[in-house]
C-alpha cells in the first residue's frame, strides 16, 4: 500500500512539475522581453506583429526560445538574422542595428507573414519548398510579382520599428524600416 502511494505521489508531482514547465515562445518574449512596437494594417487592427527587444545575441536568443518551445522548423542564420516557425506563427529575430549585442524579436502569425511579408526576406533560411507548402505553392511567384510591382506593398520585416502602423498596401517606405528584401539597401 505505501508503494503504491508513494508511486502514485510521484506520478502526480511530475506531471505537475512537467506542466509547470511548459511555456509557449510568444508568452516568453512576451513576459521577458522589452516591448518596442506594434506594426499593424491601420485598417485592420488584428493583422500584426509584434516587435521586441533582448540584451542577448541571435544566436543565444534563438537558444532560448528554442529551450522554451521547440518550434517546427529553424532557419539557418543568415546576415544576422534567423527564423523560428511555431504551429501558427513566425518569431524572427535581428540583430539590432541601433544596440550592438542586442536582438529585435517580431512575433507574427502565419497569415501576416503570408500577405505581407516579401519571399526574397526567407532567402538562405529555408527551402521555398517549407513556405511553399505552409502558404501554398504558388505564394512565392504570386508574392514576388507583388513585391516587383508595388515594393511599398511588401513588407520585408525583421527589426522594424517606428511608426508601427500601415495603411493597406503603404507601408516601410519612409519610415524607420529596418531589414532586407526587394529594394531595401543595407
Amino acid at each position: 500500500m505505501r508503494k503504491k502511494k508513494w508511486l502514485t505521489m510521484t506520478i502526480v508531482a511530475s506531471v505537475f512539475l512537467a506542466a509547470c514547465g511548459l511555456q509557449e515562445a510568444d508568452d516568453y518574449i512576451d513576459e521577458n522581453y522589452t516591448f518596442i512596437d506594434a506594426v499593424q494594417n491601420s485598417s485592420n487592427t488584428n493583422d500584426r506583429a509584434m516587435v521586441y527587444r533582448t540584451n542577448k545575441s541571435v544566436a543565444d536568443t534563438s537558444a532560448e526560445l528554442v529551450d522554451i518551445q521547440e518550434p517546427e522548423q529553424v532557419g539557418e542564420e543568415v546576415d544576422g538574422r534567423q527564423v523560428l516557425v511555431y504551429d501558427n506563427e513566425f518569431i524572427i529575430l535581428t540583430e539590432d542595428p541601433d544596440n550592438p549585442g542586442s536582438t529585435l524579436v517580431e512575433v507574427a502569425e502565419d497569415e501576416f507573414v503570408r500577405t505581407h511579408y516579401s519571399p526574397g526576406f526567407f532567402t538562405g533560411m529555408f527551402l521555398g519548398s517549407m513556405l511553399s507548402g505552409r502558404f501554398g505553392s504558388g505564394w512565392e511567384r504570386t508574392q514576388t510579382n507583388k513585391c516587383r510591382n508595388n515594393n511599398d506593398r511588401c513588407y520585408s520585416g525583421g527589426g522594424y520599428y517606428g511608426t508601427g502602423t500601415f495603411s493597406s498596401g503603404s507601408y516601410g517606405r519612409g519610415s524607420t524600416f529596418r531589414g532586407g528584401g526587394p529594394g531595401e539597401g543595407k
